[in-house]
């Protein structure tokens, strides 16, 4: 059987990944063994789905840092050097092909990678492992679409048949019965109301013998979007769907405590033109678009689909938590995940409170108590997060952003940029009013609760009127300013301001130490963390100081590498390299916000021997930028 090679920074030594044959350790193949074939896969796209499998397998298999920021630090990111066996190495070796797999599944995972291809043992080549339905050889297919089983996914298959006369095939990934059983229930009811026009595939894809060390699954849509493409490429259809509301897809930052699966890019704008830009190289043109059609709407705009086509009642038939293993007969959602704040919230927003019970959540969205202090902190930060983003100006919307805007935006390169931030706005702006505006009707609905004191200490509404968590006051407060109160619309004003960062302006930079740990954040570009930062934040007293003296550009000191060298304990080449990781980060953000490197390099200056200074015409700011 094939098998594949992945170093890794936190093992001993290399993961050994074995697909499919007599002792895998990753099985990737359909349910339905039986079922015929249209017609063999082509052998590049074996590959393909060899490969997404391999780096889905190593994915799962090495644990990231801690679930929260103080924990994340440098272990977050994790570093695979795949060495994988395919049919074609020619073809994947090839410099091109090999950048955008590396790029798309460096930006879906935030982890380094690297590839290797070597040619496949003859022996170790199976027959296709993709198996069809028994009538897939008579379904030509229109569309592809992505499908979990979750509401997104279902509402989006569903308005595609209600309006329009597509053929549609449903590819499913199942990794659990219990995703499984919901998913089938799901498909069948399409099949039955649309008779002819839906094809449904189940293609298992799970471990074997040990369960997932990490469960993030960050590159999830890798393995979804391989599997998607083959499919359209063996029916015919042109384009594939990932069905996402553009608030998950998007995915702004809740906070600065929460990351893992909150910090997800499944279906982020970017991640899908990456994803599309790997599939047409291995299409040598020809492949399926990549779509996401729901990526203005938010999770109200999509639940009322379901209800505006007539199917409301299979509401609770959809399962939107991310916690499978917690899922039961009596509750098929945990409470306690962000999707599941997101659901209940839309559901209230929608009016169909009725087609989702209060039952149905191991925790009450609401009015449940939550005992552990990361439900506690997801709860608040999520709920918190939304309701500032009710009232976010342009301005504040930027600072806070400004980074991820850029990434966003970068997903829409045929769309000028101010329009595509103004709309990401608009979008965030609504989705915060529609979570304020329920909220504030459970509040109302549970006053005399409330006022009696008879809900738990944990309940969501309980700590949103009480304004704070006593429970966790060793948690770090939200670096970010609540946003002001609301300003009349200035699209209209001359002084409304440009949501993109002005190149020629003085960089406006945000210093923090604490405790060892060096911050600069400049507003509008991005966020240093680190090393990277530690020698601008040492040579900023000498900036304070020439800047409090009122001199002038000329006037403002460089402070010599030996002395700096001395100040960190560190050597004059380490002093080197932490200016040129800090040079090297903002001119990346630079680039990917003006599609070209900066003039001159941002924030730290140089001349000689006499050392380095901070530019003197930046700006300073007193609290976080980004």
């Amino acid at each position: 059987m094939p098998e594949g090679v992945v170093g890794t920074d936190r093992a001993r030594g290399p993961l050994r990944i074995r697909l499919n044959g007599t002792a895998p350790t990753f099985r990737l193949r359909a349910d339905r063994i039986s079922a015929a074939l249209v017609r063999p896969i082509e052998p590049r796209l074996q590959d393909l789905l060899d490969i997404a499998a391999y780096v889905f397998a190593a994915d799962s298999e090495v644990q990231r840092g801690g679930p929260t920021r103080p924990h994340m630090g440098e272990d977050w990111h994790r570093q695979f050097h795949f060495d994988l066996p395919v049919r074609n190495p020619g073809f994947w070796n090839r410099p091109e092909v090999a950048a955008a797999l590396t790029d798309a599944i460096t930006f879906l995972t935030g982890d380094i990678v690297s590839f290797r291809f070597h040619a496949q043992d003859t022996v170790d080549q199976e027959e296709p492992f993709l198996p069809f339905e028994p009538e897939g050889d008579a379904f030509a297919a229109d569309e592809v679409i992505l499908f979990s089983g979750g509401l997104d996914s279902f509402a989006g298959a569903l308005e595609t048949l209600s309006t329009s006369n597509a053929r549609i095939v449903l590819v499913t990934h199942r990794s659990s019965q219990k995703a499984a059983t919901r998913q089938g229930h799901l498909g069948r009811y399409l099949k039955h109301r649309f008779p002819g026009r839906v094809l449904q595939i189940h293609v298992m894809a799970q471990r074997v013998g040990t369960e997932a060390r990490d469960a993030t699954q960050r590159s999830r849509s890798f393995l979804f979007a391989a599997l998607g493409q083959v499919v359209a490429r063996m029916f015919g259809a042109d384009r594939q769907s990932f069905f996402e509301n553009g608030i998950i897809g998007h995915n702004l930052p809740i906070s600065p405590h929460v990351v893992g699966t909150m910090a997800t890019r499944t279906t982020h704008p970017l991640a899908l033109r990456k994803l599309e830009h790997l599939m047409m190289l291995v299409g040598e043109g020809a492949g399926a678009a990549i779509r996401n059609p729901y990526e203005w709407m938010t999770k109200t705009d999509v639940v009322r689909r379901i209800a505006d086509h007539g199917a409301a009642d299979q509401i609770r038939e959809a399962v939107s938590c991310t916690s499978i293993r917690e899922q039961n007969t009596l509750h098929t959602h945990c409470g306690a995940c962000s999707q599941c704040l997101d659901r209940r919230f839309a559901m209230l927003a929608a009016g169909l409170a009725d087609e989702d019970p209060a039952d149905m959540y191991g925790t009450d969205v609401l009015t449940g108590s939550r005992e552990k202090d990361r439900s506690r902190t997801l709860a608040l930060d999520w709920t918190r997060h939304a309701v500032r983003l009710a009232a976010i100006d342009d301005r504040m919307f930027l600072s806070t952003f400004g980074q991820e805007l850029t990434r966003i935006a970068s997903g829409y390169p045929d769309q000028g940029r101010t329009q595509v931030l103004r709309r990401i706005l608009e979008l965030q702006r609504r989705h915060g009013r529609l979570v304020r505006d329920a909220l504030a009707q459970a509040i109302r609905d549970n006053a005399e609760h409330l006022a009696r004191q008879e809900l738990p200490d944990g309940a969501l509404i309980r700590l949103m009127v009480a304004g704070e968590d006593p429970a966790a006051t060793a948690l770090a407060p939200d670096p970010r300013a609540t946003a002001p109160a609301p300003q009349q619309p200035m699209e209209n004003s001359s002084d409304a301001p440009d949501l993109i960062l002005h190149e020629d302006r003085p960089l406006e930079v945000f210093f923090s130490e604490e405790d060892d740990r060096f911050l600069i954040s400049v507003r509008g570009l991005g966020r240093i963390e680190g090393a990277a930062a530690r020698t601008a934040c040492m040579i900023k007293p000498e900036f304070d100081e020439d800047r409090h003296r009122g001199l002038s550009r000329e006037e403002h000191r460089y402070v010599p590498t030996g002395t700096l060298a001395t100040r960190a304990s560190v050597s004059k080449e380490v002093v080197a390299q932490h200016v040129r990781r800090c040079r090297k980060e903002l001119a990346q953000f630079h680039q990917q916000l003006f599609d070209r490197p900066p003039a001159r390099p941002l924030l730290i200056e140089s001349e000689g021997r006499r050392g380095y200074r901070i530019d003197p015409d930046i700006r300073v700011l007193k609290r976080d930028a980004t």
